[in-house]
């Protein structure tokens, strides 16, 4: 019988310390109001001027994932050793997501060219794919998709990579 009350009466107890806690190391509305006046007199001037920059950045921003995966053979000593399968997602500007879908096949084409130059200059050829390769993968799709697109906000995501050897 203990059994089944103990687990009800833990859980109502930790609940119970829980909400205590949190009610008494709440700051109350004129504590809150004064942290977030002496934070804004304050900042330093480097921070007030990266807040500025922030606003500068477009807010509104959509990710289009590409429909299908990239499939890129690796070759060494003339035989497919491998086959690294990338997933990619591009961050534009709100309103941009229909441009993209509507230029998807050239994005495609260039993203395959751009895979397959990299690898046939051995970018894929380590067992596991380096930070190295995965961020010079990144920033010549982003500048590929950029001339595509003829936009200048555009991020390439990576959201899935891997790497199957072939026996």
């Amino acid at each position: 019988m203990i059994k089944k009350i103990f687990p009800v009466l833990a859980l109502a107890v930790g609940l119970a310390s829980g909400g205590t806690a949190a009610m008494l190391l709440s700051p109350t509305t004129d504590e809150a109001e004064d942290l977030s006046s002496d934070t804004m007199v304050t900042a330093p001037a480097s921070q007030q001027l990266e807040a500025a920059s922030i606003k500068d950045v477009p807010v509104s921003l959509e990710i289009v994932k590409l429909p299908s995966q990239f499939v890129v053979p690796v070759i060494m000593d003339a035989r497919v050793r491998a086959m690294v399968i990338l997933t990619v997602a591009l961050e534009v500007e709100t309103g941009n997501g229909d441009r993209v879908r509507a230029l998807e096949p050239k994005l495609r084409d260039e993203f395959l060219d751009e895979l397959f130059g990299l690898a046939s200059n051995d970018g894929f050829k380590d067992d596991l794919i380096t930070r190295d390769t995965l961020e010079i993968l990144k920033r010549v799709l982003t500048e590929r998709s950029k001339e595509v697109l003829g936009v200048s906000t555009v991020t390439v995501l990576i959201t899935d990579i891997a790497r199957q050897d072939v026996f």
